[in-house]
């Protein structure tokens, strides 16, 4: 018996989230870990460079609307919670500055685009608006 398909946003999510890791390394980050899980959230890729931990949200999208938020508050604040969690338990990265990013990646046929928006907390929001 075939296990069931797996769902197209689920696909698309993954293959999402390894263009993302692609994207981060080509700039000369080193991923830690990716789909790292916490009690208060999910991690899509934690990656490092000099000394900064970006705890990265990955967001697949077919279309992008300008004014639709791609993150909610909450969802800032879960991932936020997991990056603390992260650096807790890897006592080698306590000193490195956390961080959580936002990387959007939109596939355009073969191709993807890829963008970040890196401190995603809302006081550097606010501080960009």
């Amino acid at each position: 018996m075939n296990p069931e398909p797996a769902h197209p946003d689920h696909a698309l999510g993954a293959a999402g989230e390894d263009a993302a890791a692609r994207w981060l390394i080509r700039r000369g980050w080193r991923v830690l870990a990716r789909g790292w899980r916490a009690a208060g959230g999910e991690i899509d890729i934690v990656a490092e460079r000099r000394g900064i931990v970006a705890a990265c949200e990955v967001k697949t999208r077919t279309n992008v609307h300008p004014h639709a938020p791609p993150i909610s508050h909450a969802q800032r604040r879960r991932l936020a919670c997991a990056a603390q969690a992260w650096q807790a338990r890897h006592p080698a990265y306590a000193r490195h500055a956390l961080r959580p990013d936002l990387i959007i990646v939109v596939p355009h046929g073969p191709r993807w685009s890829i963008s970040r928006v890196e401190d995603i907390t809302p006081d550097a929001a606010a501080r960009r608006a």
